[in-house]
């Protein structure tokens, strides 16, 4: 795209989030950040969010590229999210805006990011980069995230949980040792979790292309759910 990152993402770019804030309950004190997939905020991010407030944690689904701006098309979904991931600093500046924009006015003294494809990156990529972070959750989540330019700038404190298809194709083999072997040689506390017989968008109702490896898997989706619960749960 010849467009500038700040034309795509940020210039006369109107959004609006998808926020739960439950108050009434002892896990107020956490908000969840979802991060959507690369085809942007839609139903399905809300019905994650509505699930998470049932668990009793505040919530929002970040509207990431703005009102009538999600791609359609295959090709315009991966253009868009290409240029998104170009490069670390802008990417990193819109998360951390989105993310201050998502728990603004809120009491919040715990923020735990949740993602799904895309999004699972995105997940990874907050968790590690912001300070502020307790936590991130993955779920078919890309692992060839940008990696902290030193130690010292990684937010190693940060819990890290992943939830992969065994089968997925966007994330080799080699990727997801790689991750771990990064998130160790930093004395991270993370969990990888492989699915069999699972491949990409499994907590996609939507998702049916087994032949270019994506599929919703139902139970995984229900297994996937009771993880992201007990890990919630871990900082309440």
């Amino acid at each position: 795209m010849s467009q500038t990152f700040d034309s795509i993402f940020k210039q006369d770019v109107k959004r609006i989030h998808y926020q739960i804030d439950v108050l009434d309950s002892n896990k107020s004190h956490i908000h969840v950040v979802i991060w959507p997939t690369f085809s942007g905020l839609s139903d399905f991010e809300k019905s994650v969010a509505d699930q998470i407030a049932a668990f009793g944690f505040s919530v929002t689904a970040i509207d990431l590229y703005g009102q009538d701006q999600n791609p359609v098309d295959i090709d315009e979904k991966r253009a868009k999210m290409g240029a998104l991931l170009a490069e670390a600093e802008p990417l990193h500046a819109l998360q951390h805006q989105l993310t201050q924009s998502a728990c603004d006015g809120m009491q919040t003294k715990t923020i735990v990011h949740v993602g799904f494809c895309l999004g699972g990156r995105l997940a990874l990529e907050a968790g590690l980069h912001f300070e502020g972070s307790a936590g991130a959750a993955s779920f078919h989540g890309l692992m060839s995230f940008f990696r902290a330019q030193s130690e010292d700038k990684a937010n190693t404190k940060a819990k890290i949980l992943v939830l992969n298809g065994h089968q997925d194709p966007l994330v080799p083999e080699g990727d997801a040792q790689e991750a771990k072997r990064y998130w160790t040689s930093l004395g991270m506390d993370f969990q990888f979790v492989d699915f069999s017989n699972t491949v990409h968008s499994f907590m996609l109702p939507s998702a049916d292309n087994p032949d270019h490896g994506s599929q919703y898997n139902p139970l995984v989706a229900q297994r996937s759910y009771l993880y992201l619960a007990n890990f919630l749960e871990e900082f309440v």
